[in-house]
Formats: structure tokens, sequence, C-alpha cells
């Protein structure tokens, strides 16, 4: 005990990281004392480190961005407080500090992801069936961040970092109790009947079979493909049986057996694992089953249809602002009101489902260009194939939906995939510190201000 106590005081960053996650997490869209708080922080581990490897083509425009998001604020409402800037100024710090991290630290921080996720799966479920089994009235799960669609998408990148863990980190006796969550993360993801992020997910599967497919043969990524699939299909399938039970029955405590059926997938998984290769044939019919789960969730949200086309509205809606104050943008908060006074369809939402757009009409083009540029060169970059679906996965998102402005899902996209030493420069301690005494300084007049 007292050696693994030491080894965690050693990697102290990765530590503030993970706990600056799990603060994010639950404060949704962002609340500007907490990310101040959180800011302070991880720049105060910050400013102990002595160097830092970080990729400039994503550091710098994410301090950019972060600038652009201010200097709208300001010319809007007479103050940077007032929007998003203070609090996405996190995400250059998070990113910074990652950048000091050995490889060990980055491996105890990704396992500290995955391990999080788990458990904010775990929260939900329990929250929806609980409220199933003793009101007998229950919905799409939101979980901790209260919102169906925002907790479908963190799931689908903590499952993209689960899988990395499970399936990539060297230690097999982390990595075994890691890969048993998988069916804890796709029961809850299930539950919140997200379509937007089932379709997220699917892209990012189709980004890792094409990287797996450049590495292996045909038949073996066949194989893969199926196994891989056959274990979706199985939780999947368990937490339809759960949410059609506790919502479209008049018996909704029957959920409890599923659900003890549940926490047995989560006991026995690797053995399940295991029997998909040992059974190939298996696995195919399995995974042919997924037609039906996605006949099910369509099924169960007819309105899907509707509310993505609503998208596309907003989004032909946006473009419409991008010229009203191309280099500062219309100031953050007001294309809501914009949208509920220009005599069209008013969409009764605060942003729109398409982050360059939304971003672009707020901020301005600046701010829109270094989001767009920051995307693709995380895109670009030879990362490990899951955590490269990963991504993709969550840029595919943010084109149809909002994940980017919850602090904890983008924060989480970061800590898990950001891979700062990838193609990145090393930074001196002098210059290390400089920065994260800036970005200190930066928080610190923003709860002064917030007090005040």
């Amino acid at each position: 005990i007292k050696q693994r106590f030491e080894h965690l005081i050693d990697h102290y960053a990765a530590l503030c990281l993970a706990l600056a996650l799990v603060t994010l997490s639950l404060i949704g869209v962002g609340d500007l004392r907490t990310a101040a708080l959180v800011g302070i922080l991880l720049c105060g581990a910050g400013m102990a480190q002595d160097f830092a490897r970080v990729d400039l083509w994503i550091l710098l425009p994410l301090i950019l961005y972060a600038l652009a998001s201010m200097a709208s604020s300001c010319m809007a409402y007479g103050n940077i407080t007032d929007g998003y800037g203070v609090m996405h100024a996190l995400f250059p710090v998070i990113y910074l500090l990652m950048g000091c991290l050995d490889e060990k630290g980055m491996r105890l921080l990704r396992r500290c992801c995955a391990l999080w996720t788990g458990i904010m799966a775990a929260m939900g479920i329990g929250r929806f069936v609980f409220q199933a089994v003793t009101t007998g009235r229950t919905g799409r799960m939101a979980g901790p961040l209260g919102n169906s669609n925002a907790m479908g998408i963190f799931l689908v990148t903590g499952w993209f970092t689960l899988m990395y863990c499970a399936k990539e980190d060297a230690d097999r006796n982390q990595t075994e109790f890691l890969f048993r969550l998988e069916p804890v993360l796709l029961i809850a993801l299930t539950l919140t009947l997200s379509m937007g992020s089932f379709l997220a997910m699917a892209m990012g599967i189709g980004v890792l079979l094409i990287e797996k497919k450049r590495t292996c043969d045909p038949e073996e990524t066949f194989r893969y493909a199926c196994r891989l699939l056959a274990r979706i299909v199985l939780g999947t399938g368990t937490g339809m049986l759960i949410y059609l039970a506790a919502v479209r029955t008049n018996v909704p405590w029957i959920c409890l057996p599923l659900l003890a059926y549940g926490i047995t997938t989560f006991l026995y998984w690797n053995t399940f694992d295991r029997f998909l290769s040992a059974y190939p044939r298996t696995a195919f019919i399995m995974s042919a089953l997924g037609i039906l789960i996605a006949a099910t969730a369509v099924f169960l949200r007819p309105s899907a249809a509707i509310t993505f086309a609503e998208r596309f509205e907003m989004m032909k809606s946006g473009l419409h602002y991008l010229t009203e104050s191309p280099l500062f943008g219309v100031g953050p908060f007001r294309w809501r009101l914009l949208d509920m006074n220009d005599g069209g369809k008013y969409f009764n939402t605060w942003h729109i489902h398409n982050i360059p757009i939304h971003i672009g009409v707020e901020m301005g083009l600046f701010a829109m260009a270094m989001v767009i540029l920051i995307g693709l060169r995380a895109l670009s970059k030879k990362k490990k194939i899951f955590l490269r679906a990963g991504v993709a996965a969550f840029l595919f998102h943010n084109l149809i939906d909002t994940s980017f402005f919850y602090l904890g899902i983008t924060a989480l996209t970061l800590t898990a995939a950001g891979e700062p030493e990838s193609g990145g420069r090393k930074a001196g301690g002098m210059t290390v510190k400089t920065v994260f005494a800036l970005f200190a300084g930066l928080f610190a007049y923003s709860l002064y201000y917030t007090i005040r």
C-alpha cells in the first residue's frame, strides 16, 4: 500500500488532471467560479514542472481560440467573464499540463479517465433503475451530466478510451478489470437513446476498422469486427431490455432481474470475449443481431428523424448570422435572442447544433478557424487506433450536436486522446512556468470578479 501511495504521489500532475476531469464532468456547460478554481489548481501543478512537450499546432490555436472568445465577450458585455472564454481557457492549460507527463503518467491518466467513465455510467444506470422502481416514471437516462445527448457522447468517448486501456495497455492486472466495465458503458449508452451518439460511435468504429485493415489481412479484420460488434450487441441489447421493462411496461420492477443479468455480464465479460474468440461463427451471428437493436432504437425514438431535420434548419439559420459581425461575432449567448426575434422558426436552444458554425456566429470567424484547425490537426495525427477513433467520434458529434460546450466531455477527449507528445516540441521550464503563471492570473482575476 505504501509503494502504491508513493507511486501516486510521484504522478501528482496526472492526479490533478483526473480530479479536474471529475469536477468538470459534474458542472455541465460550466460554472465560472468552479472552472477558475480548477484552473488555479492545474496552474499550480504546472508551475512545478521543469519542461513540457506539446504540439504547438494544437496548443497555440487553443490559446488563440480562448483569447478570441474573451475578446467577443468584452465587445458584447464590456468584460471577459460573461462568456465562454475564461472557462475554455482550461483546455490549453489541460493540454499543456499533459505535455509535462511522462509515459507512466499518461498511462495512469487514461486509466483514471476510463475508470471515471465507468463510474459515471454506473451512477446513471443506478439512478435510472431507482426512479423506475420507486416512482414508475422514467425516461431517457441523462446521468450526472443532466442531458441524455451529452451523456451519450461522454460514454462513447469513454468507451474508446476504455478499449485502448484494455487492449493496448501492457499491465494485464489493471486492464482485466477495466475491460469488465465495457458492458456497463454500453448499457448506460443504450439507456440514453442518443441517436447522435450512436452515429458518432458508428463513425468511430468505421475509422477503427479502416485502421485495423491497414495492419491486418481482410479475414482477421472481419473476425475482429464480428467479435467487437458481438460485444456491443450484448451490451446494448441488455440496456434495451432494461429500458423497455422500465419505460414500456406497467411493471417497471421487472427491470431488476435484467439489471442482475447486466451485473453478471460485468463479472464474466472476459470469459465472454474468450468465447467469441474461440467460436467466430457465433460472433458473426451475434453481430448480425445489431440490425435488430438499431431497428428497436429507431422505433423507440421516432422523433429522431424530425430532430435531425431541425438541426439542419438550425445550421442554415446560423450561416445567415455569420456575416453579422465576422470579427468578434454577435457575442456569447446572443444567437438565441436573435433567433427568437428574426421572425423565422424558433429552436428554443442556446447553441446551434454545429460547433464550428455556432462559434463563428457568437465569437467570430477567427475563433471558428482556430477550432477547425484544432480538429483537423487532431484527426491527422498518428495516434493509437482506439484513440484516433475516439477523436473521430467526438468531432463528428460536434457537427450535429453541442458536446464541445460541456467542459467534462471536451476535457475527457483531451486527457484521453490528446497525445501532446506526438509531433510535439519541447518547451523549457521558464517558458512553461510563465505560461502557467499567466493563466493562473487570468483565473484568479475571474474568480475575484465573480465574487465581487
